[in-house]
């Protein structure tokens, strides 16, 4: 009987070089040799289906054409199809109808015809068919499925759901569903995100896709994108998580849900707003275990630190915290009021929402519908006999009014302002029509607030290469004069920071002390210029300034402190910087066409070019005249490369620009091609990047221990250049 292998020889499909390439690459693959032939491009998938019919004896069938019975695909579960390479058709005279690409391996027909419970019967059908199938009927795409297979995360996810007499308890119908693929992607999201210390993670629905993104010390961060047609079974579970109506689509809806995630229990909060492609979803993490923060960690000063403590410690007055949006204000409050609680006191709050419960402080949330607003509760808590009243924010003169006036009747008042500093603070309460005298006599303290990201401690280093230190003080010289500023700091990125360079975040404050002539300027309707000449007798400091102090000390960044606070009181000569990328891009792309190999038609051969600049290979080998070649070799077809000379510098590099693709050595100091790969198929972002590992090593147990990894493919060394520019295509391609 003749073979599928004899029979593509005998017609001359493939030559006997092509199938000694297949079977070099097929040790460790585990797929049949036929489908490396078609992936490797040395086979087409409709000659491989009209010989393997002959050969089989088997109808070779288009999967467009065919009607699909929804009960067959109950027979074989998703998992199981997709490992197997079999999709259900019908059922048809007792026996399952199965497509299948590769229908001569008995074990795979014996164990589906057991699953089922049946007999089965194969048809032939093109294995990329039979995937599309696969995504479309059991609601998963095949990036996602290698994406979940690749990553290094068994975390489970439960979902904690609050009964009577406040006790939690975990929500086992609601995790039924935990082997569905979508359940496992949201699972991984949420898992992932913990992970990786995002406050909030955004899942925005496009025409072509949809992107994941996480909020990461204040910064948005793409981390992954998934098909579009798994966008609403995505929102279905987000809502099932959160209690909210998974039939509404066109209307706005907010929900909660708690979660037990690495041992730690995490509050959710949902928003979901109608877009023109979709549900968009937002989800606020809020970290039980490390949500408290003590007044002495905001980062304060000493003497800031102290005057602050004078302020919430008076019997009555009002303390404003002031900044835009996420700049750590409500942080700040809770902070104060876990440092005066006592049983003496009855503290009260009114918030929108409650962002914390905290234990011994009683807290109302906004509810404009049962016409509880910040004005209206303001006036139920003052018959409540409070000693500490927090109100969430102050947005019209109503609430100012009766917040103000509380605070000169025996009560010490907090509360938030939208202001971008301290002075002008009061230029804003005037504004909504507060009476100058009632400002200030009741005043006790303005705090302006920014957050800025710290250092990371781990990889924490002074700047003193030449060039980039002369670069430093061309952009911020006079802020370094200014402020003294004799070292300058960076983090180089590491595994702690997920080589953001940046691990956390700390305030910068503007403190505004209320003195007695400031009291009396105010009344007298002062000018912001004049309010802020009598602050600075007291040594006021600007938001500028106090920045200035965390980059002294190497907490921050000068960068940092001028993204947030805009050093507004100095004006710097900013240069643009030279984009160094973009001419070496424009540069490369000319050269390329210039030397590049006339190996097929010129015509193709650019085109391909153009194509292949979309991508770029990150090469990580530790010889140089190895990571010379491979440049050339890449950026000879249009690809853009970068290098790097370690496992450690790859796994940064891997992070920060995010390559299409990586040629990974696995002999390296600092870090071997194996942890690389592992390290790199441990977070989201990274997951999905092919990999190729590029060696010398060219025992089985070496091949089998990098595809164990995560690595796609393994090549030798010394490797033939245009059989590893043919697999690199195919897993661009298949990505």
């Amino acid at each position: 009987m003749t073979t599928l292998i004899e029979a593509l020889l005998k017609e001359k499909l493939i030559t006997f070089d092509n199938l000694q390439d297949a079977e070099a690459k097929q040790i460790g693959a585990q797929k049949p040799i036929h489908e490396l032939l078609v992936e490797m491009d040395f086979l087409k998938e409709e000659d491989l289906l009209r010989v393997a019919s002959k050969v089989f004896n088997l109808p070779a069938i288009s999967l467009d054409n065919e009607k699909i019975d929804s009960q067959a695909l109950k027979l074989v579960q998703y998992d199981k199809a997709k490992r197997y390479g079999a999709f259900p058709l019908r059922v048809q005279e007792g026996k399952l109808v199965l497509a299948m690409s590769n229908p001569q391996d008995v074990t795979v027909l014996d164990d589906l015809s057991a699953i089922a419970g049946m007999g089965v019967t194969p048809v032939l059908a093109k294995k990329n068919d039979i995937a599309e199938c696969i995504d479309k009927y059991y609601l998963v795409d095949d990036s996602i499925y290698d994406l979940m297979k690749n990553i290094v995360d068994d975390t489970k996810v439960e979902l904690v759901k609050e009964g009577k007499e406040d006790q939690s308890f975990l929500d086992a119908d609601v995790l039924k569903g935990d082997r569905s693929p979508v359940v496992k992607l949201a699972n991984l999201i949420l898992s992932d995100a913990v992970k990786s210390r995002a406050s909030d993670i955004h899942i925005e629905p496009y025409e072509d896709f949809v992107e994941v993104r996480y909020r990461i010390d204040g910064y948005l961060k793409n981390i992954m994108k998934i098909p579009v047609k798994m966008h609403s079974s995505l929102v279905v579970r987000i809502k099932i998580l959160s209690d909210l109506d998974i039939s509404e689509t066109r209307s706005p809806q907010d929900g909660r849900c708690s979660i037990l995630i690495h041992e730690r229990k995490v509050d959710l909060r949902i928003s979901i707003i109608p877009t023109f492609h979709g549900e968009k979803i937002v989800i606020r993490l809020l970290d039980k275990s490390q949500e408290k923060k003590y007044i002495e960690q905001l980062g304060m000063e000493p003497g800031d630190l102290s005057a602050f403590k004078e302020a919430i410690q008076k019997p009555q007055g009002m303390v404003l915290v002031t900044g835009p949006t996420g700049s750590g204000k409500t942080s700040t409050l809770y902070a104060a009021l876990g440092f005066i609680k006592s049983e003496t006191k009855n503290i009260v709050t009114i918030e929108d929402p409650i962002e914390y419960l905290t234990e011994g402080i009683n807290q109302i949330p906004v509810n404009p519908a049962k016409n509880v607003t910040f004005a209206s509760g303001l006036k139920s808590i003052l018959r409540q006999d409070p000693n500490v009243i927090l109100v969430g924010e102050i947005r019209d003169l109503e609430t100012a009014e009766i917040a103000f006036r509380a605070s000169l009747t025996g009560h010490l008042v907090f509360s938030t302002l939208h202001t971008n500093n301290a002075v002008s603070t009061v230029i804003r309460l005037l504004d909504l029509g507060l009476e100058p005298y009632l400002i200030g006599s009741s005043l006790a303290m303005i705090v302006a607030q920014r957050l800025v990201r710290i250092i990371c401690p781990g990889c924490r280093q002074e700047i003193t290469d030449a060039q980039e230190v002369r670069q430093m003080h061309e952009k911020f010289g006079i802020f370094i004069q200014r402020y003294k500023l004799e070292k300058l700091y960076k983090g180089a990125g590491c595994e702690t920071c997920n080589y953001t360079g940046f691990l956390n975040r700390t305030a910068i404050f503007e403190i505004l002390k209320v003195s007695e002539k400031v009291k009396k300027l105010i009344s007298e309707k002062a000018s912001e210029d004049e309010i802020m000449k009598a602050a600075r007798e007291s040594r006021f400091r600007t938001l500028a300034e106090a920045g200035g102090e965390k980059a002294r000390s190497g907490v921050t960044t000068i960068e940092e402190v001028e993204r947030v606070c805009g050093i507004q009181e100095i004006d710097f000569d900013i240069q643009p910087k030279e984009s160094y990328q973009g001419t070496k891009g424009s540069d490369g792309e000319k050269t390329s066409l210039e030397s590049s190999p006339r190996e097929v038609n010129e015509v193709a051969n650019e085109l391909r070019k153009a194509v292949n600049k979309r991508h770029t290979v990150l090469i990580v080998d530790d010889e140089p005249d190895i990571r010379t070649i491979l440049t050339v070799c890449f950026e000879s077809c249009g690809y853009n490369v970068i290098e790097a000379e370690d496992g450690e510098e790859g796994v940064k590099k891997a992070y920060r620009d995010k390559p299409s693709l990586i040629i990974m050595d696995v002999m390296m100091p600092k870090m071997d091609g194996v942890t690389a790969t592992k390290k790199i198929r441990s977070h989201l972002e990274t997951a999905s990047i092919p990999i190729v590992m590029l060696t010398a090593k060219s025992d089985k147990t070496s091949e089998i221990e990098g595809l164990d990894a995560g690595a796609d493919d393994y090549v030798n060394k010394p490797f033939d250049r245009d059989k590893l520019l043919a697999r690199v295509r195919m897993l661009l391609r298949k990505k």
